[in-house]
């Protein structure tokens, strides 16, 4: 029996977060749909999105243009040499000599539009503000193809010329219910929660949860601003708590000078997926200090693993920790990261084992690839019958 077919479509690279939820939603309905992803920027074969994946097939816009025009292929290849680029050679199409020849928007719009006439339903990953997001759903909607909308990012202000196209969305999936209202406090439009899921859930849960006395603490993560790490280590630098850190970002260098000379923390580096285990099987606590997130999925990776999560009250993590005993404080305010620390260290060892135990069943309960596999499937069976 022939499949759906299911298009994805957005600015996917090859790693990043939009990535990690290309490659989420393609996991999650390639068994059961024809699944395909177009991306609307530079991607290649060895893109995160598509790890893991056994039938999904991909196609990146730019690089269909530079096959299809050898004119413009030879300007792409032109303006690689004369910039010394190491990309591949699709990576440079949009020079100043090829948008001055060609409107590339329209050939843009012309490859998008081929891939939605050979679809069933297309699911666009994408910010509010990406490019291509209102000529994709006004086609859409012209051609009565099924249109949801997957956000990315941190919703902000709507303007009021988008909210036309933005009401001819047939769903928009949220990670939390507070993005959600991000955009619906503005304009009311139907919505479904989807969280995320932690990729390697499997060596996750496999992670024995452990009684300690002496608890280690820890902060995965990009080493950027928004992300509050520069705070955290500062905080932790002027303690005798381990405290272990991974990531790469343009703080590092920042980072490393607060630490350099202290005993309890150590920096590991920018690490593998792969090796993500290895990070959460070192820490008995994570630390979330971000200002901004819409995840963050280092959350979910901490409760497969069965981590204690002291945090920031970001993105979804109130409504992933709703009901258990949460331990949260302000970046703003990193006064209030001693009374959290307080909490957790003043629980004893069954308390710990029991609340790891806690966080650990509700990841499996609600965000599992199962769990967010069966979501995607439902709402996409939904709209194609």
């Amino acid at each position: 029996m022939l499949k759906n077919k299911i298009l994805l479509i957005g600015p996917i690279g090859d790693f990043g977060g939009r990535e990690v939820e290309v490659n989420i939603i393609a996991r999650a309905l390639e068994n059961d749909f024809n699944v395909s992803i177009l991306s609307t920027g530079y991607m290649t074969a060895d893109s995160f999105a598509l790890k893991n994946l056994k039938e999904t097939k991909w196609e990146s816009v730019p690089k269909k243009i530079n096959t299809n025009n050898i004119f413009l292929y030879f300007l792409s290849l032109l303006s690689k040499i004369v910039n010394k680029g190491k990309l591949k050679n699709y990576a440079y199409l949009n020079n100043l000599v090829s948008k001055k020849l060609f409107d590339l928007d329209k050939l843009y719009q012309i490859e998008i539009e081929k891939k939605i006439n050979e679809s069933d339903l297309i699911i666009l990953c994408m910010q509010l503000t990406s490019k291509f997001l209102p000529e994709i759903v006004v086609y859409c909607d012209e051609k009565k193809m099924p249109c949801l909308v997957r956000t990315t990012g941190t919703i902000r202000q709507v303007l009021e010329s988008d909210a036309s196209f933005l009401k001819k969305v047939s769903l928009f999936i949220h990670h939390s219910e507070a993005n959600a209202g991000n955009l619906n406090n503005q304009i009311d439009l139907p919505y479904s929660i989807i969280d995320q899921c932690a990729l390697n859930e499997d060596q996750l849960l496999a992670l024995e949860i452990k009684s300690k006395t002496a608890l280690r603490f820890g902060y995965l993560g990009r080493l950027s601003s928004e992300k509050g790490v520069l705070p955290i280590a500062n905080f932790f630098s002027k303690t005798t708590l381990p405290f272990i850190i991974a990531g790469e970002g343009e703080l590092k260098n920042e980072l490393l000078e607060i630490i350099s000379d202290k005993k309890n923390c150590n920096f590991l580096g920018s690490l593998t997926n792969e090796n993500l285990a290895l990070f959460f099987d070192a820490i008995d606590v994570l630390i979330i200090p971000s200002y901004e997130e819409s995840g963050p999925l280092v959350g979910l990776e901490a409760m497969a693993a069965g981590k204690i999560i002291i945090s920031t009250k970001v993105g979804a993590m109130e409504e992933r920790l709703e009901g258990l005993r949460s331990f949260w404080f302000q970046i703003e305010n990193i006064a209030t990261l001693q009374a959290a620390l307080e909490q957790v260290l003043s629980l004893n060892e069954s308390e710990r084992f029991m609340l790891s135990n806690l966080s650990r069943e509700r990841y499996l309960c609600k965000y599992s690839l199962q769990a967010v596999s069966e979501k995607y499937k439902k709402i996409t069976k939904q709209f194609i019958n």
